[in-house]
C-alpha cells in the first residue's frame, strides 16, 4: 500500500507478530527502504557455513552394564514422552468412553443378529 505525497512516497510495512497488534506496523520513506535493500543484496552469496559439531566418542562401557543403560534410557525416555503428552479432561473422557460403549453395543447386536439369520438359513432353508 503507497500514498503519495510531498515529501515523497511512503511505503507501509507489516511485520509479522504473534500479537497481530498495529504496534507491530511501521511506516518508512522510499529512501530508507532503498538503502536498506541497496547494503544487503539477495543475489550475495554466503561466505561462511555453520561449523559442524565434533562427535566426542562415547567411553565404552562394560558389556554387562549396557543392558542396565538401555533399561534407564528406555525410562528415561519414556518419562520424557509422558510429560508431552496433552491429556483429556473429565467430560471429554467420559464423552469417549460413551462413544466406546455404544459403538461396542452395536456391533453386538449386529453381529448377534446376523448370527442367527445365518443358524435360521443353515437349519431351515439348506437343510
Amino acid at each position: 500500500m503507497a500514498k503519495d505525497n510531498d515529501k515523497g512516497t511512503v511505503v507501509r510495512r507489516v511485520k509479522a507478530s504473534s500479537a497481530g497488534s498495529s504496534a507491530a506496523r511501521t511506516e518508512e520513506p522510499a529512501t530508507k527502504l532503498k538503502a536498506a535493500t541497496a547494503k544487503t543484496p539477495k543475489s550475495a552469496p554466503k561466505t561462511s557455513k555453520p561449523a559442524k559439531k565434533a562427535r566426542v566418542p562415547k567411553e565404552k562401557s562394560f558389556f554387562l552394564l549396557r543392558p542396565v543403560f538401555a533399561i534407564g534410557r528406555y525410562f528415561r525416555d519414556s518419562w520424557h514422552e509422558l510429560r508431552q503428552v496433552r491429556w483429556t479432561n473429565r467430560r471429554a473422557t467420559w464423552a469417549l468412553t460413551l462413544a466406546v460403549i455404544l459403538f461396542s453395543a452395536f456391533f453386538a447386536i449386529f453381529v448377534l443378529l446376523f448370527d442367527n439369520i445365518f443358524q435360521w438359513l443353515v437349519k431351515e432353508v439348506i437343510l
